[in-house]
């Protein structure tokens, strides 16, 4: 903090000359370049921020659209000026990650830019800086960053990320294989993911007091199968032992331990339906399936332990149930292309809260400047979904600093096919001198759900 008010020191005192207001000027853009010059007086007075920049270049903008003929040298370079010394306030609070993932992300301002530097923010992180926990957190982020990445941007080319998604996983598998040998000698033997239970009272806690009955999370998925089948083991391993003395010391722990799972049983059951119809990816339908695969096999275990509970032969039952109506994994993948489908088919613009015409043509005009040239889209339609301002202010003073209303936008994307953005699109205007002014359009990417073009009515 002390060295960001040192540096606004150095901006007032280096820029005591600002160039001034044209107070001849009385064409359409008049409110604009009088808004322009109000705050570049915040800067050469010492209070200048990056929202009086912001604000600042959405009043040079919106000079340029009312009076394209008059010349805004001036302000450009007085906003170049005042952008030089904001930059590097920012780049001065930013970590040693940040500022080498912005390096790594470049100028690429791509759909999926977030998720760019998401990734680099967490790759660049020292490893020997943070737990094995938290790394292991970071590549599960890492992970899902570049998933996302490869659906908001299928061009953008993320063979350098998943090459240093390698590395990290390699110098951590190392790390690890150090340790075991630091512990061993040279001996170099695999350590087992969990110790072979050979007992019939550590098969009976493994089967029923330690074991969660759950996947995991979507990538866990690809070692679903075989946890399904591990759990069948043991459950034939204890079958075929004489285990009545696991049943006298931990019998009774491990009903507790199975009664307390039927309500979670009941309640993942009654959400298959309802999900059925609305997963439309093939991971969720596999989630599905194998989440229920193990449910069998757990309610199957429990059932033949304990065959005197009739709650527990009730819920395997009612497992299978549900497993013969979702059918097989090729079945369940054509669901969710049919979900898909039909979910396109629905998608379509809301009712407009109210209408105004001028300030839908600000939505679809921003957005085209935003991305048309760059993205190769087009906006075709936008519809307000507030019908009347939402007031913004100082989250210290309570001041009034402007004011948004939501919305909604279809545009045709650079396939030919059209794309409802459903999320972060917002009128915008800032409050000063007693006016609001500077209406503009407020994105957050192209992070749209496909819709049939013939919806956008």
């Amino acid at each position: 903090m002390k060295s960001f008010l040192l540096l606004f020191t150095y901006i007032f005192f280096c820029f005591t000359s600002t160039a001034q207001p044209d107070a001849n000027y009385k064409g359409p853009g008049k409110v604009e370049m009088q808004s322009f010059w109000r705050q570049a007086e915040y800067f050469k007075n010492g209070k200048g921020t990056a929202t009086t920049l912001g604000n600042m270049k959405r009043s040079l903008d919106n000079l340029k659209q009312k009076d394209p003929a008059y010349s805004t040298t001036a302000m450009e370079t007085e906003f170049s000026k005042w952008k030089a010394e904001i930059d590097k306030v920012v780049d001065a609070g930013k970590t040693d990650e940040q500022r080498a993932a912005d390096a790594k992300s470049g100028d690429y301002a791509g759909a999926a830019k977030n998720q760019v530097s998401y990734f680099w923010q967490r790759a660049l992180i020292p490893t020997d800086n943070i737990s094995e926990g938290v790394l292991n957190g970071n590549i599960r982020d890492m992970e899902y960053a570049i998933k996302t990445t490869k659906e908001k941007d299928p061009s953008y080319n993320t063979t350098e990320m998943e090459a240093a998604l390698k590395k990290i996983k390699d110098d951590l598998k190392e790390k690890k294989l150090a340790e075991v040998r630091q512990t061993s000698g040279d001996k170099r033997s695999s350590r087992p993911v969990e110790k072979e239970v050979m007992d019939p009272t550590g098969l009976l806690e493994k089967l029923f007091i330690e074991t969660n009955v759950s996947i995991g999370s979507t990538s866990d998925l690809p070692e679903a199968p075989a946890k399904i089948e591990a759990y069948k083991a043991k459950l034939a391993k204890l079958l075929s032992m004489d285990y009545t003395d696991a049943l006298i010391k931990r019998g009774k722990y491990a009903k507790g331990s199975i009664s307390g799972k039927l309500p979670a049983a009941d309640r993942e059951l009654d959400k298959i339906e309802g999900a059925l119809k609305e997963v439309r990816e093939k991971s969720g339908m596999e989630y599905i399936y194998y989440t229920l695969q193990l449910h069998s096999a757990f309610w199957d275990a429990a059932q033949k332990v304990f065959p005197e509970e009739s709650s527990y032969i009730g819920m395997y039952k009612k497992v299978n149930e549900g497993i013969a109506k979702l059918g097989s994994l090729a079945q369940l993948y054509t669901k969710a292309e049919t979900n898909r489908i039909e979910y396109i088919k629905n998608t379509k613009l809301p009712v407009a809260a109210v209408k105004d015409a001028n300030l839908e043509k600000v939505i679809i005009n921003g957005f085209n400047k935003v991305y048309g040239a760059t993205r190769n889209v087009s906006g075709l339609k936008a519809v307000l979904t507030q019908s009347s301002w939402t007031i913004l202010r100082n989250s210290l003073t309570g001041v009034v600093i402007g004011r948004q209303r939501s919305a909604k936008l279809a545009y045709k994307g650079s396939d030919g096919k059209c794309y409802l953005l459903p999320d972060y699109v917002f009128i915008h205007e800032d409050y000063v001198g007693n006016s609001f002014i500077n209406t503009g359009a407020v994105f957050n990417g192209l992070d749209g759900e496909e819709m049939l073009c013939e919806n956008v009515k």
